[in-house]
């Protein structure tokens, strides 16, 4: 359920989706790189010293020439738990505290000018709001990053930045608390233990769809995990839905690398070059970066892998829910664009006039939400991607790195219980669902029957094809494909699931997509997971901190094992190992039935995008 005071805003669903949460009926009804290597710290330059940057040679990024389970549910329970959980409350918010400055507030030189920060708690110091380019405003709208303008003086950076635009819809979850919302948002936060020294850095890419979210987000504060991993944590911004991914030819025209409606992406590629060029001002080690992002921040991991703009820029990737098959070619996304100038009023050669629209415009008339499917995503453009990242990885084309990656046990499962003709479908008709809805030869819906059999699946085929698609076609299986591949290229890769489903309501939708991330942030006691852990958490302290400690030991050594977590054997193509996260239960599994299934979903459809999107919305 949203926090108190919090409306959802619910105007555009379907009238089913209303069956489901009915809160909604109130709200319809009312309307760039000279660094030395981490062991030469000592003639390093010294906290908040200057760097040369590789902005001082390059403006735009485009000029760089390198680089069994549930049980059976009370349907009421439905209608305060699927939705809410998957999208909108991880994106609720509060303010953040107000701290005193203390020692981090002496000012830092950046390429662009100086910075001054704040301490946060746990004995951190943070630095809100950066500018890591200039706004894409203007102009700008639809082009690649620029370098920020420098500043004279020392610039504050105490309160969180704009959050990119983004929709108000019941996808959206709404802006946090006190921090506004436009196109000037490229900026990120930096937190730090307050000791001196020289940090391992982790870089997150939020998710959202590539629809909404933002680095600010509560469930990302980063207090916590910087003092507890002695890590230092940035969270960037980029751009997001129409402004981040609208492809256009005359946009390519005018590019200089031909590029078009990957600026999203390049967003992120260009805030990894800023902080690989300026992160040792804040006491990180520009050598020892590890990326890490869930959902479509998990894609976005993938697509820098692949990207050669990311090139260089970090040394491991953390990958959480996420796939390396999430790209499309400009040809197709010109169609998207094509709605989306029709629907504002725009004739499709008139790149000026989409220049001239109000962002809220944009925000409020262009087509396509998050219960559409993936309809935002990155582009093979032939500049920031040359084919989707998977095919690139498997030919050779991509950045070296090692690999920690995995998903939660049920994902999306759940959400086909939105859908009546899927949630009253009976045992008997389970193979002739397959056939008729889900369009299946005889023969695969019998291997489906064999791999997801009812008696593991409360003898609902509502769980067990949930389970099937919403799960392992749609996370699971892609992520053990981008693992295999990325074993063939030399790399090093741990695999995990994650099934606590302990919270409330969690025995009805399982552990749900993006259920992992409180255990990452601790952040048990702020919103929104204040909503759904009550009481005694011994349990889920516990495994946050081996959570935590499996995160943090990888972006420091590029292995999760180490002290304070138990034995996590490694994944390769011989050895398929699978450590369980669980409360209690932290240990390996055998890959086994997870091979098996991904082989047949491997088969089942090619076009796994078009897949994905007709069950979506054959749901909403």
């Amino acid at each position: 359920m949203p926090a108190p005071g919090r409306a959802v805003t619910c105007l555009n669903l379907p009238t089913h989706f209303l069956t489901v949460m009915p809160d909604c009926i109130k709200d319809r009804d009312s309307g760039q790189k000279h660094f030395p290597s981490s062991g030469a710290s000592a003639t390093s330059p010294g906290f908040g010293q200057p760097r040369r940057s590789w902005y001082d040679d390059h403006d735009q990024i485009g000029s760089r020439s390198t680089r069994q389970r549930p049980n059976r549910e009370d349907p009421m329970l439905l209608r305060k738990s699927i939705i809410a959980f998957a999208f909108v409350l991880p994106l609720l918010s509060a303010a953040p505290p107000a701290r005193a400055a203390g020692a981090c507030a002496e000012p830092v030189t950046t390429t662009a000018g100086m910075v001054r920060g704040t301490t946060d708690a746990e004995n951190t110091c943070v630095w809100r709001g950066i500018p890591y380019a200039a706004p894409p405003i203007g102009e700008l709208r639809w082009q690649a990053p620029r370098s920020v303008a420098k500043w004279s003086g020392v610039k504050e950076t105490v309160k969180f930045g704009d959050r990119c635009m983004q929709g108000s819809g019941l996808m959206s979850g709404g802006a946090p608390e006190g921090i506004g919302m436009s196109e000037d948002c490229l900026n990120l936060n930096i937190w730090r233990p307050a000791e001196p020294g020289v940090y391992p850095v982790m870089v997150w890419i939020h998710g959202g769809g590539y629809y909404t979210g933002g680095g600010a987000d509560p469930s990302y504060w980063s207090d916590r995990l910087a003092a507890a991993g002695q890590v230092i944590v940035v969270t960037i911004n980029y751009r997001l839905n129409v402004f981040g991914f609208m492809a256009h030819p005359k946009l390519r025209e005018e590019d200089p690398n031909h590029s078009t409606g990957g600026y999203g992406s390049m967003d992120q590629a260009f805030a990894l070059n800023w902080v690989h060029d300026n992160i040792a001002g804040f006491g990180g080690d520009p050598d020892n970066v590890t990326i890490f992002g869930q959902s479509a921040g998990g894609a976005s991991v993938c697509t820098m892998i692949a990207t050669p703009l990311a090139k260089g820029t970090f040394k491991k990737a953390i990958m959480q829910s996420g796939l390396c098959e999430l790209s499309e070619a400009p040809e197709t996304a010109y169609e998207l664009t094509r709605a989306v100038m029709k629907s504002v009023g725009c004739n499709w050669d008139d790149i000026d006039c989409m220049r001239r629209l109000p962002a809220e415009k944009l925000v409020k008339d262009a087509p396509g939400e998050m219960t559409d499917g993936f309809v935002y995503m990155p582009l093979h453009d032939g500049w920031v991607l040359t084919d989707t990242p998977l095919n690139m990885i498997r030919a050779g084309n991509y950045n070296r790195v090692d690999i920690m990656a995995g998903t939660v046990r049920e994902e999306f499962a759940a959400m086909l219980k939105l859908s009546a003709k899927y949630y009253y479908t009976p045992p008997f008709a389970y193979e002739s669902s397959l056939l008729k809805q889900f369009k299946m030869t005889k023969e695969q819906a019998n291997r489906f029957i064999a791999l997801y059999p009812l008696s593991a699946y409360d003898n609902r085929p509502v769980v067990a094809i949930g389970h099937g698609f919403g799960a392992d076609a749609v996370m699971q299986c892609p992520a053990h494909r981008g693992l295999l591949a990325l074993l063939a290229g030399g790399g090093r890769a741990w695999f995990y699931r994650f099934e606590y489903d302990g919270m409330k309501f969690g025995k009805t939708i399982g552990a749900y997509h993006s259920a992992e991330l409180p255990f990452i942030w601790n952040s048990f006691d702020r919103p929104p997971a204040t909503s759904f852990y009550k009481g005694d958490l011994a349990p889920e302290k516990e495994l946050s901190r081996v959570v935590q400690a499996y995160w943090t030991n990888f972006a420091k050594t590029g292995d999760p094992n180490g002290a304070g977590a138990p034995e996590w054997k490694p994944f390769t193509a011989e050895a398929q190992t699978i450590q369980v996260l669980d409360a209690g239960v932290v240990e390996n599994r055998t890959a086994t039935s997870e091979a098996e299934r991904c082989e047949f979903w491997g088969g089942y459809r090619a076009d796994f995008v078009p897949m994905a999107n007709e069950l979506i919305r054959s749901i909403f």
